[in-house]
């Protein structure tokens, strides 16, 4: 922070992460974004990133992470695996994947997500050029 301003990039990537894990910006934090539009390339980024601190993030944009209490959650597994856990009506189910890396990883979870998320989160357009 530089006299009570965060740099511009680090709110970016930070409202990007929020809008990545939780499907949601409010409006001021929605106005904050260049162009008001969320930069592939940064939805990339926080994903890989929080891929290697190989904590469990919630795929709450999946059509089985809905509101009949299923939960399908990620988290990195070493250098090239994706774990993954459903949670639901049918049960419990685990499994892996192998990548070969974990930026791979976080462009195959984009590409699963692309046909649910269409062309934004929330309302707020995806820039998949930039």
């Amino acid at each position: 922070m530089i006299g009570g301003v965060m740099a511009m990039a680090e709110d970016e990537e930070e409202l990007i992460r929020k809008l990545v894990f939780t499907g949601h910006l409010n409006v001021p934090e929605r106005r904050q974004l260049p162009d008001g539009k969320a930069k592939l390339s940064l939805i990339c980024q926080v994903l890989e990133e929080t891929l290697q601190s190989m904590e469990w993030f919630t795929a709450w944009w999946l059509p089985d992470d809905s509101m009949i209490g299923c939960q399908i959650t990620y988290r990195g597994d070493g250098p090239t695996r994706v774990c993954w856990h459903y949670s639901g009506i049918e049960g419990e189910r685990d499994a892996v994947r192998q990548f070969e890396s974990y930026r791979q990883a976080a462009e195959a979870l984009i590409q699963e997500a692309r046909p649910f998320w269409h062309n934004n989160i929330d309302g707020i357009p995806i820039d998949w050029s930039a």
